[in-house]
């Protein structure tokens, strides 16, 4: 009988603990944890030396400026010359001219020398990325099939000399074609040229391609 009256009066007790434990909040531990780990970070930062954490502080600078001129640089650039407009296709054709230019040309007796300066001159410009090296490889090629046809158009008579003629103004007509087409570039380059000279990080940036010569 003893024994039920005590348990009769241990269990008003047990559920007062057990209303109070239902009564915490959720996930009290977890924060004290994540608090305890806070309290771990802040301590080892303010254990971080004066002069650590100012040479932390400066090459944090010194990243974010060149990353920050290399990003606006970036958003100045126009997309790659052989991407514009119908770029690629007038190179092809102006290259197609050129070997008929050549074709026609060689018919008459002419120095291998200058055919073969029309052939590395053609290389150049299939291999060409860029619109500066595309200026470059194409003046190349101008002032070769420019002697050829000189060379060849006194010899040349007929059908021959006919051939040459159409070859030579298809061959300087989509030389005008590529020249429109790297003014209306360079016109979005000059932005990124001005920026480029302005940004105080250039000499750690590619300078903006441009089309030379016109």
């Amino acid at each position: 009988m003893a024994l039920s009256a005590a348990t009769a009066q241990r269990a008003p007790e047990q559920k007062r603990q057990d209303a109070q434990q239902a009564s915490r909040p959720a996930g009290t531990g977890g924060q004290k944890q994540n608090a305890q780990k806070d309290e771990g970070m802040k301590g080892r930062l303010a254990r971080l030396p004066f002069g650590a954490g100012i040479a932390a502080l400066v090459l944090l600078c010194v990243l974010a400026l060149p990353v920050g001129n290399f990003r606006a640089l970036q958003g100045a650039t126009p997309k790659a010359f052989l991407r514009q407009g119908d770029v690629a296709s007038i190179v092809e054709d102006r290259i197609d001219a050129a070997e008929n230019v050549k074709t026609v040309a060689s018919r008459a007796s002419i120095d291998d020398a200058l055919l073969r300066d029309v052939d590395d001159a053609v290389a150049a410009l299939k291999s060409a990325k860029t619109a500066r090296d595309v200026s470059r490889a194409d003046q190349s090629l101008t002032m070769a099939v420019a002697e050829l046809i000189d060379r060849a158009d006194s010899a040349l008579t007929g059908e021959n000399g006919a051939m040459l003629s159409r070859a030579a103004d298809n061959f300087a007509e989509q030389g005008s074609f590529l020249r429109q087409e790297a003014r209306e570039y360079n016109k979005q380059a000059e932005k990124a040229e001005k920026l480029y000279e302005s940004l105080p990080t250039k000499f750690l940036l590619r300078q903006p391609d441009v089309y030379e010569g016109i």
